[in-house]
């Protein structure tokens, strides 16, 4: 047996068969419980003989996809004979008492609950919980309700102890009464931590304690619900700061355009012998110019630095297209550039810098002066934080978001590829 399907501990085995209505595990990052859940689902998929279909649901389909049935050790590795159709979005497990079909949701955004109307379910497993939408959970947990065993599976990684999903549904379904649970079906919450995997050796997880800074730290490895609040990257100092290689190759480009706010550009390197990625150049307009530069007078400016630097490919740039930033696209693509859609989800994009910045797969060239500036004062919106809601502060930012969107859009794709 390899090392990869190592039996879980005893009170694991004991979580997965669990048959309460409604179960929420949550646990920092490689506990295990990813794993454990495709376990449990295929558990119950077989112990149930009338069930036909269920949801599979992630922040989108495609993370979906990815965290749970296309994983080393996913769905699909687990149950080698299920049936896979990509372009439909739906699996086929075959069982004892015949085929049972999942459909994969994305269940990130206001209107991904039509998505689900209509459709009958048996079960529902959601990977992700916390980053689903409050509009999709309503509607899933309507969408089983009519089963006649339904079972529900949620995991997630801890979030602000403010968050939606514990206010408005796991702490009002913890504290119910033995009596109410028994009439709901059923609810447990169990909280899993690094030392439930059995491949995370004490070396595995010394090494993703030292990828993990601030609120990250408390949430993917402690495994504890807390606020944001400090600074968004507490550890940037000089270590983060370094002048590229003559090896290095100017690859991206990033602009965050905006009317009331500057507009900010980022120029983006990699270096191959080391593998390793750097922001060269910056450039953010003042108060002034943001007030009578066209868009045609940006281009100039982002194509002059772009000469400058050696140029880049024509689908290699990003363009926010809020604020106005659609009409900055209309003039690049005016001049036959072909500019990405930016990755804007927050909080994913600054896990996603942190993790680069923190373990140095990510520098920033002293000729970016302002972007350093911005990433050392960049902080949590303390406000927000009380109200459930993470987000920084938006003051001075303009180059960090920039920033944000070229690690999202160009960087993190290709380490994850």
């Amino acid at each position: 047996m390899s090392e990869a399907l190592q039996v879980p501990p005893r009170h694991v085995l004991e979580w997965i068969k669990c048959d309460d209505k409604l179960n929420f595990w949550e646990g920092p990052v490689r506990c295990g419980k990813t794993q454990a859940s495709i376990l449990a689902l295929l558990y119950h998929v077989e112990k149930n003989p009338t069930w036909k279909q269920g949801i599979l649901s992630g922040n989108t389909s495609k993370s979906a996809k990815n965290n749970v049935v296309k994983t080393s050790m996913g769905l699909l590795d687990l149950a080698p004979k299920a049936k896979f159709n990509i372009h439909e979005g739906e699996i086929v497990l075959p069982t004892s008492h015949g085929p049972v079909r999942i459909v994969i949701f994305g269940a990130d955004d206001a209107d991904s609950d039509d998505s689900l109307r209509g459709f009958t379910a048996d079960f529902w497993i959601a990977d992700e919980i916390t980053k689903h939408h409050e509009n999709f959970i309503k509607e899933a947990l309507a969408r089983v309700g009519a089963a006649d065993h339904p079972w529900i599976l949620w995991t997630s990684n801890p979030d602000n102890p403010k968050c939606k999903l514990y206010t408005e549904w796991t702490d009002r379904y913890l504290a119910m009464s033995p009596e109410e649970k028994e009439e709901f079906g059923g609810y447990s919450e169990r909280h899993f931590t690094l030392q439930d995997n059995p491949i995370m050796t004490p070396e595995k997880i010394r090494a993703l304690e030292l990828t993990y800074t601030g609120v990250e730290y408390r949430r993917k490895v402690l495994g504890e619900r807390c606020i944001a609040e400090g600074l968004v990257y507490p550890f940037f100092g000089d270590s983060c700061i370094r002048a590229p290689p003559e090896t290095a190759k100017v690859r991206w480009a990033s602009i965050d355009f905006g009317t009331v706010h500057p507009t900010a550009m980022g120029w983006y390197a990699y270096d191959k012998p080391t593998k390793t990625y750097y922001k060269v150049r910056e450039w953010r307009g003042t108060p002034e110019q943001s007030a009578r530069m066209t868009t045609a007078e940006y281009m100039d400016v982002f194509e002059r630095i772009t000469e400058e630097l050696g140029g880049i490919g024509k689908m290699n740039l990003t363009i926010d297209y809020g604020g106005g930033g659609e009409a900055l696209v209309r003039e690049a693509e005016r001049r036959y550039w072909m500019p990405q859609t930016p990755d804007k989800k927050v909080l994913d994009g600054i896990s996603a810098t942190a993790r680069l910045l923190n373990t140095h797969v990510l520098y920033i060239s002293p000729e970016c002066p302002m972007t350093i500036e911005e990433l050392y004062l960049y902080h949590w919106d303390q406000k927000a934080s009380e109200r459930g809601e993470d987000k920084p502060v938006k003051v001075d930012d303009d180059l960090a978001d920039e920033t944000r969107y070229a690690v999202s859009t160009f960087i993190e794709p290709r380490l994850r590829s």
